[in-house]
């Protein structure tokens, strides 16, 4: 009998979801159209922070390089701190349990940090400006990125010496950094897109303090995601990548056709990786994306009873158990497109 007739969840109804979800959207939309009305009728120019962004020379040039510094995530700038704060606001409710699984409350005072793969600097926002973190390093290979992270802290009166910008390349894994120097280490849906991930894990060990521990989030394999919306939705429904593995056409399916890497992992298989560099994980959960928890609520019944779905995909949803909240999990742990470890070094 399919699980969403056996019991009732408790989150809110489909509709109720949606109409949220476009009441968050317009919200912040408003308030990006305010904060730039506010800029342009009144004279307030971008603040100059004297954080130069660094760059470390490569050989090479790879195509993971190119697409990120091409595809900057969230690349418009923000006008004002107004702006800032409701996009962390926006961002922790279109991702239920993600602030829970990465410990977006932690106080970091006194506390290096290194955020590797800091895109436009959601995250340096939070560990310097509401985790107090005495110091943090963000590194990406987009130079875009990396500006539109200094441009967005100008916005707060920090002082330049907590920030470090840092232009690395996929070509290498070696990190700019001395040993045992880092106190937490911050790595938020990088690692499933580079080269070469068991050699970043490695450096990860290499710069941590003994003391250290870190979160990662990559890509998980025992998702909503992955077994509903790609293996129904994106190949049974809307009949696209039929000649594809379920593995190309997820890859296909995350950040954009053309992202040159987008891996999955198990927990078990991600966990071995990261104790071959030397690393203890410990799996948290995978946190979801509310157009995750849609799909589940809107196509759940209709997949399970498809006779179009391959048995693994129909196991993996027939499987799943509902929380307190009307999260669904999978063997103990929710099965949210983002899988979070909790790292150190062993």
């Amino acid at each position: 009998m399919p699980l969403l007739n056996n019991r009732k969840m408790t989150v809110y109804p489909y509709i109720v979801q949606v109409a949220i979800g476009i009441l968050f959207y317009y919200r912040l939309e408003l308030i990006r159209l305010l904060s730039s009305f506010y800029r342009n009728i009144f004279g307030r120019g971008e603040s100059a922070l004297d954080v130069p962004i660094k760059s470390v020379d490569s050989r090479s040039v790879t195509k993971v390089d190119d697409y990120w510094n091409d595809h900057t995530v969230n690349s418009l700038p923000f006008s004002t701190r107004w702006e800032s704060e409701e996009y962390y606001n926006w961002l922790t409710w279109e991702y239920p349990l993600l602030s829970q699984f990465m410990e977006f409350y932690k106080d970091r005072s006194g506390s290096v940090v290194l955020d590797y793969g800091c895109g436009p600097g959601n995250d340096i926002y939070r560990l310097l400006i509401r985790n107090k973190a005495k110091k943090v390093i963000g590194m990406d290979i987009s130079l875009k990125a990396l500006d539109l992270a200094g441009k967005r802290m100008s916005l707060y009166a920090i002082d330049p010496v907590s920030l470090e910008l840092i232009q690395i390349s996929d070509s290498s894994a070696e990190l700019p950094a001395e040993d045992s120097s880092i106190d937490y280490l911050n790595c938020s849906g990088v690692l499933h897109h580079t080269s070469t991930p068991d050699e970043i894990l490695m450096e990860f060990a290499r710069v941590m303090k003994k003391q250290a521990y870190g979160h990662i989030m990559v890509y998980n394999e025992d998702s909503i995601f992955y077994h509903l919306y790609v293996a129904y939705l994106v190949m049974i429904i809307d009949k696209k990548y039929l000649t594809m593995d379920i593995k190309e056409a997820f890859s296909k399916s995350t950040d954009g056709e053309h992202c040159p890497i987008s891996q999955c992992y198990r927990s078990r298989d991600f966990i071995a990786l990261c104790e071959k560099a030397g690393l203890l994980a410990e799996y948290k959960g995978g946190y979801f994306s509310q157009s995750e928890l849609r799909w589940f609520r809107k196509y759940f019944n209709k997949a399970i009873r498809d006779e179009r779905l391959a048995i693994e995909h129909k196991d993996f949803l027939r499987s799943l158990k509902l929380d307190d909240e009307g999260f669904p999990m999978y063997i103990g742990k929710h099965a949210g497109i983002g899988g979070v470890y909790k790292i150190s070094r062993m």
